[in-house]
């Protein structure tokens, strides 16, 4: 049984190009470190408790609790689509109520995390902020739809 060693010390092919003293110097090796140090940009700091990938988080599980919690779609196709006007009981109410506030929320916490994002924030992070965003307006817009074509 041999052993390998998978290190990029060991990984690395030695330079074997022959040492000529009249060709000018070998370009040197770049580290990551030394490119941040030379092109000036710090390296990336951990976000924290309250960075933009905390907040664009609890705006995806703020919108999955709102679309798979309540029967939004359900009371939309059923009520409103029908045109069935004047028929907002209690129970609807409050799903339309719940579903609006916490679509509103999800809503404004991925928009925190887009305006706290910084060129150091993870891609990953935006792109979910924007789309939270995008996707609890539409629910919003749904809700209040709902709300006023079915109220009285």
């Amino acid at each position: 049984m041999t052993r390998v060693s998978t290190s990029p010390e060991d990984t690395t092919e030695p330079d074997t190009a022959p040492d000529s003293s009249d060709s000018p110097d070998p370009a040197p090796r770049k580290s990551p470190s030394g490119e941040a140090f030379v092109s000036g940009v710090p390296a990336p700091a951990p976000a924290g408790l309250f960075g933009p990938e905390t907040f664009s988080v609890a705006g995806l599980l703020l919108l999955a609790t709102t679309v798979l919690s309540t029967e939004l779609i359900a009371i939309f196709n059923q009520h409103t689509l029908t045109g069935a006007t004047g028929t907002l009981s209690a129970p609807v109410q409050g799903q339309l109520t719940g579903a609006g506030l916490f679509s509103a929320l999800a809503v404004v916490s991925a928009a925190v995390a887009l305006t706290r994002a910084t060129p150091t924030t993870r891609p990953w992070a935006r792109h979910l902020a924007a789309a939270t965003v995008l996707v609890g307006l539409l629910v919003v817009v749904l809700t209040v739809v709902s709300y006023v074509l079915l109220s009285p």
